[in-house]
């Protein structure tokens, strides 16, 4: 696939059918022949492979491409004459830093392929790092043990980096794994950016196994609800544009936090459930 302006893969297109090849595993039948016959006594005619199906949507490229791509955005956005005049008071619009989270499996080999994932719909500028947001969060009554897996940013064009930390609330009832999830980013040398975060409400599944019960992979992460439930705890919060509108209810828009937790008398609580 090519991201480069004015060039398309012609069997990439939206609306098309892309087959990216099928996995295929080969055996020595000699290790097996001592139970072949064993195998096939248990065996019906009628046994069919299990196969299980599902769409999804994804956007791939390499690394280098994904970042590239950002910043053409980015670019395109500034050239904007009514966006333009808004790049001084608005850092994250006109930082180099990514506007989007990707998951690969070496994100720091400029070549791995790598899917875009959740919009960056946060950020911070007011004298704290990820850990500590974190701590103000959970004194005010944050806290979940549900496990969460890393996403990356790019800080800037030569440095991929993994979340800091993970901000959660766990949503009632209690039994049922369902979260409001952040994952925050420090960052150094952005100017008026010391944390962004990519914030989004997790279903009961996390979304890893709708395509075992058949209801499809077409989850809404609440990304908007989300932002506004964790800048709903700060003070000074003023909300921009980033330009990084999905699919997911996500509207293109970041809250700008400059102020301090709110003090709502200390926390409200999180046991069973607060983090150890």
């Amino acid at each position: 696939m090519s991201t480069e302006s004015g060039s398309y893969n012609p069997e990439v297109r939206p609306g098309n059918t892309v087959d990216f090849g099928r996995d295929e595993m080969r055996i020595d039948g000699e290790m097996f022949k001592d139970t072949e016959q064993a195998a096939k006594s248990q065996l019906s005619e009628t046994d069919d492979p299990d196969v299980v199906e599902y769409e999804d949507t994804a956007i791939l490229g390499t690394v280098e491409q994904h970042y590239a791509q950002e910043m053409r955005m980015r670019d395109a956005l500034l050239a904007d004459d009514s966006l333009s005049s808004q790049a001084e008071s608005n850092p994250l619009l006109a930082a180099d830093c990514s506007k989007y989270t990707y998951n690969g499996n070496n994100p720091s080999d400029r070549d791995d392929l790598a899917e875009r994932t959740a919009p960056i719909n946060l950020a911070w500028d007011n004298g704290k790092d990820a850990s500590d947001i974190q701590d103000d969060m959970q004194d005010e009554g944050w806290g979940a043990p549900w496990p969460s897996s890393d996403k990356y940013v790019f800080e800037d064009e030569d440095t991929v980096k993994a979340q800091d930390e993970h901000i959660k609330r766990n949503i009632p009832p209690s039994s049922v794994p369902t979260q409001y999830h952040v994952r925050a980013y420090d960052l150094s040398g952005v100017a008026n950016l010391e944390v962004i975060g990519a914030g989004h409400r997790d279903p009961p599944d996390h979304n890893q196994g709708c395509e075992w019960v058949g209801i499809g992979c077409g989850v809404n992460w609440r990304a908007s609800e989300t932002r506004e439930e964790v800048s709903d705890e700060w003070t000074d919060v003023k909300t921009k544009y980033a330009g990084n509108a999905n699919i997911d209810s996500a509207s293109g828009n970041y809250d700008y936090i400059e102020g301090d937790i709110k003090d709502d008398g200390g926390s409200i609580g999180c046991p069973p459930f607060c983090p150890v």
